[in-house]
């Protein structure tokens, strides 16, 4: 009988999440503060704490370390507008907007590092984010159910998906303001938000 040799022992799976949470937390603060350009692998694990080795087991490149952060946040923002509710669609889609804000303005680091770093794709046959994000369809599909029903209920000739599309510029461009200029008094993210969701609404007609 072959006799086994004692390695390494493997790690639990709750230590190896920790570990990739801390590493993705200090690569998040590190591309919000030097860009994507100016952050390197070396440089995250330094930051995080861990080895190189131990850095390039869990993720093998710099755009792998982005796309987890995306991911993980789009994952965490689909658990929150799924706890939204309201009988009338209008009202859900104002409850899904503002808690969509609200999300990005309490993790402004998450917002700088996903939404002003450019994805860009450099080899063939590596893809965009938005074509392959896993939790990104999930939240389009909640504002794309809840434009579908207020259209319906205004009898509308408004596609869906060019309302959802003016929504989210205009959800981006509330977030974006009140986080890349917060020396501004900006009136309450809510409230802006409230109002913007009005001016919208009013304009699907019907």
């Amino acid at each position: 009988m072959q006799q086994r040799h004692p390695g390494r022992p493997r790690k639990s799976f709750a230590i190896a999440e920790a570990e990739r949470g801390k590493i993705l937390k200090a690569a998040e603060q590190l591309f919000t503060k030097e860009g994507y350009a100016g952050v390197s692998m070396r440089k995250v694990a330094r930051v995080s704490g861990c080895s190189a080795a131990a850095l390039y087991t869990l993720f093998p490149h710099k755009r792998a370390l982005l796309r987890n952060i995306w991911e993980r946040a789009f994952e965490s923002l689909d658990r929150s507008l799924s706890r939204q509710r309201a009988s009338d669609p209008e009202d859900l889609l104002r409850k899904l907007a503002t808690g969509y804000v609200t999300f990005w303005a309490e993790r402004p680091d998450h917002f700088r590092a996903l939404f002003l770093i450019e994805d860009r794709v450099s080899e063939k046959g590596e893809q965009y984010f938005v074509e392959t994000s896993r939790n990104l369809p999930k939240v389009v599909a909640r504002f794309q159910r809840a434009a579908q029903d207020a259209i319906a209920s205004r009898n509308a000739k408004m596609q869906p998906r060019a309302l959802v599309e003016l929504i989210f510029c205009a959800l981006h461009g509330v977030a974006s303001a009140v986080i890349s200029m917060p020396e501004y008094e900006w009136p309450n993210p809510r409230a802006l938000t409230e109002r913007m969701m009005d001016s919208l609404l009013n304009g699907i007609g019907g």
